[in-house]
């Protein structure tokens, strides 16, 4: 009986290891790609880098970590991040819901009309940023066009603080929206059938059964859409930067735009690499709390 024990064990041992020998290469590759940057990062923002002195350079330690957390740049561009973030998730989670529910019928062209719904999700974010600035063009934008024929005033929608932050959420939510709606439309189609029938059979109307069966069985859904669009969302540097390029005087620049400044035109590579590891444990912390209660969620729904 201890002899095949042994046998099995080896073939274990050896199926292991001719597993790992085959990931190597990947591992590798995936090292050289991943981690090397992570810690050349992490190496960078330790130290005082401005390439245009070099003859400066040194290790500074957590300095630049303490510069961060003080600088009243860095506060307003993480409130920035959490208005921007929270207002676009939060519109195309809503929005997107209803697009799902809408969506979710049988009928004749269904399959065509998600595909054109798609569209804007398709289309490259610094082509549709350009776009989207022509439209919100003060003087020859299609926006202020509509608002003069019924005689409301134009408005400098990305000139104004209030405007261009509005203007940046609209045009995140816009190329969004069709990927959340997608998203929460497959978790709809994976509630049974049978459980909205019996809901109707006892008589519970459209909102009672939105609130009390779909909704709960969208949970895992919902956590799941709505963090990986929040990820998504807080790097968004393609549309924050052609729209407003983070202004009218930075009311619109988010922590990702901040860090392009601060390593691109101002040439400090060791602070831009603080902020840049910021972003990181941000981002990293966001995943954890998705993981979990995705985690917890499926746990209650297999409950």
């Amino acid at each position: 009986m201890t002899q095949p024990r042994k046998l099995t064990r080896f073939w274990r041992i050896q199926t292991s290891t001719q597993a790992f020998l085959f990931l190597t290469p990947a591992l590798l590759l995936l090292g050289l790609v991943l981690l090397y940057p992570l810690l050349n990062t992490l190496w960078l923002s330790l130290q005082h880098k401005v390439l245009i002195r070099p003859d400066r350079d040194a290790f500074v330690g957590a300095r630049n970590y303490i510069k961060a957390f003080v600088d009243p740049r860095i506060r307003a561009a993480a409130l920035h991040t959490v208005v921007f973030t929270v207002g676009s998730v939060g519109l195309k989670v809503v929005f997107g819901m209803m697009g799902a529910l809408l969506l979710n019928v049988n009928m004749r062209g269904a399959g065509w009309v998600r595909s054109l719904y798609m569209l804007p999700w398709l289309v490259p974010s610094i082509v549709a940023s350009l776009v989207w600035r022509w439209i919100f063009h003060d003087q020859f934008g299609i926006a202020n066009a509509m608002l003069q024929s019924i005689g409301v005033p134009a408005v400098n929608w990305l000139g104004q603080d209030a405007t261009a932050m509005v203007a940046v959420i609209l045009v995140d939510i816009w190329r969004g929206l069709p990927l959340m709606t997608l998203l929460l439309l497959a978790g709809l189609q994976m509630i049974p059938r049978e459980t909205i029938e019996a809901a109707m059979i006892d008589g519970a109307q459209a909102i009672q059964r939105f609130w009390r069966v779909i909704l709960p069985q969208m949970r895992p859904t919902l956590i799941m859409a709505g963090t990986l669009s929040l990820i998504g969302t807080f790097n968004s540097f393609n549309i924050v930067y052609v729209l407003t390029g983070g202004g009218p005087a930075h009311a619109t620049e988010i922590l990702v735009t901040r860090v392009f400044r601060v390593a691109f035109q101002n040439f400090n590579f060791g602070y831009a690499g603080t902020l840049a590891v910021l972003i990181i444990v941000l981002i990293t912390l966001l995943t954890s709390v998705y993981n979990r209660l995705l985690n917890e969620s499926g746990e209650e729904v297999q409950a």
